[in-house]
């Protein structure tokens, strides 16, 4: 048996005692007729359930009844209040007033209200005290202004304002509502005629730029037009671009 099976006699015979006991179980409820179960009388108590079924059917007509005896009532009160207060009758809507189909012929029309004019100011004549109306602008960035204006000798774009170290980070499109700038008013930097105190004076010099300008002036004469001045100063482009609208080479 082992060797068929793989187990020992035991184990073998417990198993097929096992499956027979679950064959017989299931054979059984397969084929066991049961009993069908036995139906309670009720007879005796026929006529207490019609006794209770004819006392809910009398309370169900009698609350129809006290609802409908309610709803009733309320209807002739309202009518007897809407008889005392007649003024709580419906309203005419505000179309059907008298006010809204009153003639308005007679009304003149409503004049259109001027927008507000603002008044840039001109940053290359103004002064301080111009400044300061402009929202946002005290007298310390006013200032500030002020002197860098005299040190370019006039802004030829409100982007310069940038440059600024305190309005760095204004708003240029806000700029633009409330000032202007006039580059003819511009003051030129006499390339071929400055002294070098005078050159080194402005932003856009520095010591190195107004002596390479002065040094070549003394050996070579005057500078004659912007690309000279770049190839004997090697300003680099930016630089170049920054100083265009200030150089005079009369």
């Amino acid at each position: 048996m082992r060797n068929f099976f793989g187990m020992p006699r035991g184990e073998f015979v417990g198993t097929a005692s096992l499956i027979a006991v679950i064959l017989a179980i299931l054979l059984f409820n397969l084929f066991y007729d049961r009993a069908p179960e036995p139906q309670p009388d009720l007879s005796a108590f026929a006529s207490q359930i019609a006794a209770f079924e004819a006392r809910q059917a009398a309370y169900a007509d009698s609350v129809s009844a006290a609802r409908a005896q309610r709803d009733s009532v309320y209807a002739a009160r309202r009518q007897t209040y809407s008889n005392r207060h007649p003024r709580y009758e419906k309203r005419p809507s505000f179309y059907e007033s008298s006010y809204y189909q009153k003639d308005t012929s007679n009304l003149k029309p409503m004049q259109k209200r001027q927008n507000y004019l603002v008044e840039k100011v001109e940053l290359n004549h103004c002064d301080t005290a111009d400044i300061t109306r402009v929202p946002q602008f005290g007298s310390k960035r006013a200032q500030k202004i002020v002197e860098y204006r005299d040190r370019l000798g006039g802004f030829h774009s409100l982007e310069q304002l940038h440059e600024i170290y305190i309005l760095q980070n204004v708003n240029l499109d806000y700029c633009e509502k409330y000032f202007t700038v006039n580059p003819a008013l511009v003051k030129k930097i006499k390339v071929n005629t400055m002294s070098y105190k005078e050159l080194k004076a402005h932003p856009y010099f520095d010591a190195y730029l107004a002596k390479t300008v002065v040094n070549y002036r003394e050996k070579n004469g005057k500078i004659r037009n912007l690309a000279e001045f770049q190839r004997v100063t090697h300003a680099y482009q930016e630089l170049m671009d920054k100083l265009a609208p200030y150089l005079s080479f009369e």
